[in-house]
Formats: C-alpha cells, sequence, structure tokens
C-alpha cells in the first residue's frame, strides 16, 4: 500500500499544491457565505482564527498557529499568495517531495507565527500594540529561501527575458520585508522572515553547511551516512556541486532523476 501511494505522489507531485490552494479559496469564501446566510459580522475569523501577538490567546486557541494560514485578509492577498505558491511548488517538485515540500511549509508557519508574538513580546516599540497575522506568506518564503539557498544558481527567466539567480530573489525578498517593518504590516513581515529562517536553515543543514562551521576532524561529504552505499553518496555529492556552481539546469535528464529518487528515499 506504501508503495502505490508513493507511486501516486510521483505522479502527482504537485497535488499538495493544488490542495492548498483550494483551501485559500474555500477559506476565502466560507466566512463570507456564513456571514451572508446568518447575517452576521465577518470578524469571526479574525477573532477565532488568526494569530494575535498574546500568548495567553494562543494557550486559549492552539489551532490558530496554522489556521492563520489558510485565512486571507482580501481576494487580492489571497490570489497573490496561491500563485506564488503555486511556481515556488513547480520549482521545489523538480528536486524533492510533496512530504518534504509540507514539512517545510508547515515549519516556515509555525516558525512565522512564533517570531511574531516573540518580537512582539520583547522589543519597545511594539509595546501597547494589538495585532495579529491572516495569510500563507510565511509558509511559501520558507520552501523558497530554502530552494534559493540550496539551488542558488538556478536562473528564472521574466517575461522570456530577464534571467535572475533565484539566491538574488530570495535576498531580495528578505530585504523588502526587513526595509518594510517600520513602513506598515509589521506583525506581516516578521513572520515572512521567521518562514525564510526555517527555509534558509534546513536548507543549509541538507548541503551539510553546519559541518563547516564545526572543527575539522575528517572530510565528511553533505550526505555521508544517510546512504547505505558509498558510490550513492557520492554521487549526490557531485550532483549538488555541479547544481552549486551551474545550477539546476545544468544537470541531464538522467541526473535530475536520479535526485529525484534519491530524495524519495531518504523520506
Amino acid at each position: 500500500m506504501n508503495r502505490i501511494a508513493t507511486n501516486i505522489w510521483a505522479k502527482h507531485s504537485l497535488g499538495i499544491i493544488y490542495i492548498l490552494m483550494i483551501g485559500y479559496l474555500c477559506a476565502y469564501i466560507f466566512p463570507l457565505l456564513i456571514a451572508f446566510l446568518w447575517q452576521i459580522e465577518v470578524p469571526f475569523v479574525r477573532d477565532y482564527l488568526a494569530l494575535w501577538q498574546h500568548s495567553y490567546l494562543l494557550a486559549e486557541r492552539p489551532w490558530t498557529l496554522l489556521t492563520y494560514s489558510l485565512f486571507h485578509a482580501s481576494l487580492l492577498h489571497c490570489f497573490f499568495n496561491a500563485i506564488m505558491l503555486y511556481f515556488v511548488g513547480v520549482l521545489f517538485m523538480n528536486l524533492f517531495t510533496p512530504k518534504r515540500f509540507l514539512s517545510i511549509y508547515v515549519g516556515g508557519v509555525v516558525a512565522g507565527g512564533l517570531l511574531f508574538m516573540l518580537l512582539y513580546a520583547v522589543l519597545p516599540v511594539f509595546a501597547g500594540h494589538d495585532d495579529y497575522l491572516l495569510g500563507a506568506s510565511a509558509g511559501i518564503m520558507a520552501p523558497l529561501l530554502f530552494l534559493a539557498t540550496y539551488t542558488p544558481s538556478y536562473r528564472i527567466y521574466l517575461f522570456g527575458i530577464f534571467s535572475i539567480p533565484l539566491w538574488t530573489i530570495g535576498a531580495l525578498l528578505v530585504l523588502i520585508d526587513l526595509v518594510s517593518i517600520p513602513i506598515g504590516n509589521a506583525g506581516g513581515h516578521i513572520a515572512h522572515l521567521g518562514g525564510a529562517l526555517v527555509g534558509f536553515l534546513y536548507a543549509l543543514h541538507l548541503k551539510g553547511g553546519f559541518r563547516r562551521l564545526l572543527p575539522k576532524r575528517k572530510a565528511k561529504t553533505a550526505y555521508q551516512g544517510k546512504y547505505p552505499n558509498q558510490a550513492t553518496e557520492q554521487r549526490i555529492n557531485t550532483i549538488l556541486d555541479k547544481i552549486s556552481k551551474s545550477g539546476y539546469d545544468s544537470l541531464t535528464k538522467e541526473e535530475k532523476k536520479f535526485l529525484f529518487v534519491a530524495s524519495k528515499e531518504e523520506d
């Protein structure tokens, strides 16, 4: 049964992306429909499903650490996040499985919410402010920054003319969030940074970046110990080095397939 499920996911790797996009749309329409049919105010979403900065409210409504990411403040907000989710998902599934995407996405949602609460609690500038989070941007930033760190040389073509390396897009988005905090929607931009941090650290871990910060005892490869076959480990590291130097597009079809299959085995 597990093998059958794995084959289904392999053929329909964007399934989780479509489910999330439908979830965004339903979460936007449902409150409006309920408000119309029962003639009530829409703010029940804000009061019971959004994430507020107060820790006592999180203790009373722990589900809000996840539900805030499904609901959006406006249709434009919902549409923009759905588009971003789709393009990030397409890039991500070239290398990894839906299972890994979902783990990074949820990690970004949780980290974004917690960083928002932490900074609102400790920074004097936010003292006396009541604020809340709605939107999936923190979750989307996590896999985006993961890719920007894991495959920094991968190039995105805008309008078929401009070629931009993925690391530039990631760095630019982080910079925009940093400089935008004093301007407006501080909580949202802080949450974006929390999600970005999760993606960056996870990619660094996967590439073995943390080992370079430790005292060197003997040479270790980025995938040492994760596969029983040493030749498999060496080939994975060779492919990763090729991606870092020349980008994902430089890989052959066989190399892309090998890396994807290896990532599934690791999951």
